[in-house]
């Protein structure tokens, strides 16, 4: 914000400047490009002979200028400058004289001729403040000053060297040349010829002189400022990048969770800001990090105990077969153990397949648009032995009308499989199984239900993690993986599962799976 500042203050300063020196060439266009010589005309009108040695044509002309009076006759009876006095000038002379009043621009072009002679254009342009052309003298001349063309003084058939001096004398001379009018204290008319060097300064040269010198004093102060400025920012910025270094060499170091404090310039508060907030979430990516390790040195301990327990039962149970140590009953009875042990091996192999295959990028759903309400009451129509089997109850509420979503069926069967096993798996002969399926405002609610012991407060949190289990639940089988599983199969339909605690349906488990509803067919 400071260094916006001071470059708007900069641009704003230098536009300034600009209009200035604009507006003073501008008003220069309206001085005659002599405008000295208006002056001194004014100092001699009135003015008797003997007074003329006291006005300041040095002031005026330079150093180096001189005028000259001239009378009636157009002889010079007076001249700053005593080798100038003395001389007539004829009428065609004073004739190529430019007045004072007027803006005159003289130029002269030299050309060849076909035979090889040189020709000379002479032009005397004379305009107006405002730019229009008053009056254009055209002359060609040889190279004796015979006039071969003119639009002036049609009569005249040679210019004289002085002649030709004077015409053009403005466009080659070392000097300008201009002359006015005026009257002594006699009443007399007389005549005023002005001679300054270009070199010479008008004032107003001097005031654009003047300009031109304040424009390089404030490039330098201002470079001399932008030198101060850059030092102070690089001692403000310096102070706080040192503080970022030393953090950011904390973070590298592993020490997450440094943070900055700063009080300046808003875009040192800003960077410090994101750097803190870059910080904590590196200091949460770390200790999520540090969870999902520990989770994954858990899951392995809890995949080594899950599939240690069958294998030593089956390895045991073998043993004492091969060593003919049981009668021919217990080795039935043994022989069915290990069947038994061999299937809940297969059953914790499968889901831990399924549970990698769920995180692998490859894993694909293929969907269909089905009828939710149709799918869930086939399911638990075949289902209703397993219910009857071991006399659990079967409760559902499904509209009999159509709720379509996009559905894989073969994934979407095995979150009512893990769900329904669980319910199974925990609990007492004689509990009820509850399904209800609802559809509002483009969502729908499918609610799995039990009266049964309940999930146990210490897990309710994280009972969709991996290998999360109740206490006393590893003795009735069980990975631990079935909802979580479920959850990956419910999100990747777009949808999501919660456990609702306290139910809402009057029961003492409540599991609600939330999906999108498809209108179109």
């Amino acid at each position: 914000m400071v260094l916006w500042r001071y470059v708007m203050f900069s641009i704003v300063l230098f536009l300034l400047l600009l209009i200035v020196f604009f507006v003073a060439l501008w008003n220069s266009g309206k001085y005659n490009n002599v405008p000295y010589i208006r002056e001194l005309t004014e100092e001699f009108d009135g003015a008797d002979p003997d007074e003329y040695d006291l006005i300041d044509v040095e002031h005026r002309l330079g150093d180096r200028g001189y005028v000259q009076v001239l009378d009636e006759k157009n002889k010079v009876i007076y001249s700053n400058r005593a080798d100038r006095a003395g001389e007539i000038y004829t009428d065609y002379e004073l004739g190529f004289i430019s007045d004072y009043n007027d803006h005159s621009i003289v130029t002269v072009e030299n050309f060849k001729t076909d035979n090889g002679s040189v020709e000379r254009v002479v032009s005397n342009s004379i305009y107006t403040e405002d730019g229009d052309v008053i009056k254009n003298a055209v002359y060609i001349v040889d190279s004796d000053l015979n006039i071969l063309y003119s639009t002036e003084y049609k009569d005249k058939k040679r210019l004289t060297p002085r002649e030709y001096e004077l015409l053009t004398k403005n466009a080659s001379s070392r000097y300008v040349l201009s002359k006015g009018h005026f009257s002594d204290a006699d009443g007399n008319e007389r005549t005023l010829l002005a001679y300054s060097p270009k070199s010479f300064k008008s004032s107003f040269d001097r005031i654009k002189q003047a300009f031109l010198n304040l424009i390089l004093i404030f490039f330098s102060v201002y470079a001399l400022l932008i030198f101060l400025f850059s030092l102070w920012i690089s001692m403000g910025v310096r102070k706080p990048l040192k503080r970022l270094n030393r953090a950011m060499g904390d973070i590298s170091a592993g020490n997450w969770g440094t943070e900055l404090e700063y009080r300046g310039a808003r875009e040192f508060v800003e960077l410090c800001e994101n750097f803190n907030k870059m910080s904590r979430d590196l200091y949460f990516v770390d200790q999520e990090n540090k969870r999902l390790q520990s989770e994954r040195q858990k899951m392995i301990a809890d995949i080594s105990h899950d599939l240690k327990t069958p294998i030593t039962v089956i390895k045991g149970y073998a043993k004492a077969i091969a060593d003919g140590i049981v009668s021919d009953e217990e080795r039935n009875n043994y022989l069915k153990n290990i069947c038994q042990k061999s299937e809940v091996l297969t059953d914790l192999i499968d889901e831990f397949h399924e549970f990698s295959k769920l995180d692998h990028p490859d894993n694909q759903f293929f969907f269909e648009k089905k009828d939710i309400c149709e799918f869930t009451r086939k399911y638990f129509a075949e289902s209703y032995n397993l219910f009857e089997f071991n006399s659990f109850e079967l409760d559902i509420d499904i509209p009999e009308e159509q709720i379509i979503v996009a559905l894989d069926e073969k994934k979407f069967k095995r979150v009512y499989d893990n769900i329904l096993g669980n319910f199974f798996r925990h609990n007492d002969p004689g509990r009820t199984f509850f399904c209800r399926i609802t559809e509002q405002n483009g969502k729908v609610g499918i609610v799995l239900a039990d009266n049964g012991k309940g999930i146990p407060e210490d897990i309710r949190e994280t009972i969709f993690d991996p290998f999360v289990v109740g206490e006393k639940a590893r003795t009735h089988g069980g990975s631990g993986l079935g909802l979580s599983i479920a959850r990956k199969i419910t999100e990747g339909h777009g949808g999501k599962i919660c456990l609702r605690f306290p139910p809402e349906s009057g029961f003492s488990t409540e599991f609600v799976i939330e999906l999108t509803a498809d209108k179109r067919i």
